[in-house]
């Protein structure tokens, strides 16, 4: 199996994500920003990556996936883990 980082997601609002749903991540060329998307609908960005740079975050492409582990609604904040591909 290969390496996961578990990613720190700030949501824009209280999203009502469940545990286990896909979420899609896509660069914003104009912000650098990683935009997290549920449903075609983007709710956050990425705040931290633990267990890796953001360095390593960029060898994955401007388009990734991940799965929500844990969402705490009422402090806009999920994480979702993210597989590392080499």
């Amino acid at each position: 199996m290969g390496k996961k980082w578990k990613l720190s997601v700030l949501m824009a609002g209280k999203y009502d994500i469940v545990k286990g749903a896909k979420i899609g991540f896509h660069l914003d060329a104009g912000t650098g920003l990683y935009i997290a998307s549920c449903g075609r609908k983007d709710f956050g960005v990425v705040k931290s990556i633990n267990g890796g740079r953001r360095e390593d975050l960029r060898m994955l492409g401007t388009g990734f996936g991940g799965i929500v582990v844990r969402t705490d609604p009422d402090q806009y904040q999920a994480e979702i883990v993210v597989k590392m591909y080499k």
